[in-house]
């Protein structure tokens, strides 16, 4: 569930976007400054949190001060090339953006496990190469026919709904292993 929070304003722009990208973007940015304030009180800012309300604030002052900017026609592109590099980039310094998100979920002794560490570079990475598709895809798209709305939000939906099933699988199988390892090897299996 705190992937669907850290994505809120992500999925406020994709939702109201199509109605008028102001109120997209403008909404994202106030769901993205509130989640951000409430972050930095609880427990300090994510990755995701802090790139996110940096992506929609600067959008949204765009968006109000020049409404017919051709930047609009980019912005499926832009956002998720901006959430790739946060993914990627993440990985690249060695702290997968994944890691604040599962370190709510899961006790503080498994934190600096390597095993969980690694869970979380597979989730980043596959974060990463969907949001990198996305933007790719996007951008074919919209270079084609920027008006082209169903394919771009089959690209959208595409882009959180693959890395989440994923997620949710590959944390499901991450911990039935662990819990193996945990009790030992099956006497039935020798």
């Amino acid at each position: 569930m705190n992937y669907l929070r850290g994505f809120a304003p992500w999925i406020c722009y994709a939702a109201l976007s199509a109605f008028d990208w102001r109120l997209g973007m403008c909404t994202a940015a106030t769901v993205a400054v509130l989640l951000l304030v409430d972050a930095r009180r609880k427990q300090g800012a994510d990755l995701l949190s802090t790139a996110t309300c940096g992506f929609f604030v600067v959008m949204a002052v765009i968006a109000v001060a020049d409404p017919t900017s051709g930047l609009h026609r980019w912005t499926c592109a832009l956002a998720n090339a901006t959430l790739a590099v946060m993914a990627l980039g993440s990985l690249a310094v060695g702290k997968p953006f994944t890691l604040s998100i599962a370190r709510t979920q899961v006790p503080q002794e498994h934190w600096n496990a390597p095993r969980f560490i690694h869970v979380n570079k597979v989730l980043t990475s596959a974060w990463g190469a969907a949001f990198a598709g996305a933007a790719i895809a996007c951008a074919v798209i919209v270079g084609y026919a920027h008006s082209a709305t169903v394919p771009l939000t089959a690209v959208q939906v595409l882009a959180f709904v693959i890395p989440f099933v994923f997620s949710g699988k590959y944390v499901a199988r991450a911990q039935a292993a662990a819990e193996r390892a945990a009790v030992g090897p099956d006497p039935a299996s020798s």
